[in-house]
């Protein structure tokens, strides 16, 4: 009798089954950290009642929580350019486009733009502009 000889597509398939077998068991059991975190909580009905006769039943609602915890980093020591480099189309930074959205804060004569787009990366930045410690927030 002559045994057959594994082909080298099928190592490969059996290999990436397992692996996402496991990947899928770690997601399961949060192993990385990374699977959705839930926890129930109840809502009082705003019965339009204060007295102690009020109604206390509640409605149930469950927060989902998708990243872990510092999931998402803050800017600590945000890096800036100059208004004049940042109009000058020759000097401009290929990161920033002309039309783009930012905040904007001034505080005793220090004015500071934050991008959107780079907000939305990382949700904070902790700075200290005019001489007072911010933290800028999306």
């Amino acid at each position: 009798m002559k045994s057959k000889a594994i082909k080298p597509a099928q190592v490969i398939l059996l290999s990436s089954i397992i692996l996402l077998t496991l990947f899928a068991f770690a997601w399961q059991t949060r192993l990385f950290g990374l699977g959705q975190q839930r926890q129930t909580v109840i809502v009082p009905s705003s019965g339009g009642s204060t007295g102690a006769d009020s109604d206390v039943t509640g409605r149930e609602l469950e927060i989902v929580t998708l990243l872990p915890y510092d999931a998402i980093p803050a800017i600590f020591n945000p890096q800036f350019i100059s208004a004049a480099e940042a109009s000058d189309p020759d000097q401009r930074s290929s990161l920033y486009r002309s039309d783009e959205k930012i905040l904007g804060i001034e505080i005793n004569g220090d004015a500071r733009a934050y991008s959107v787009p780079m907000l939305s990366r990382h949700e904070v930045v902790n700075d200290t502009v005019g001489g007072i410690p911010v933290a800028v927030t999306w």
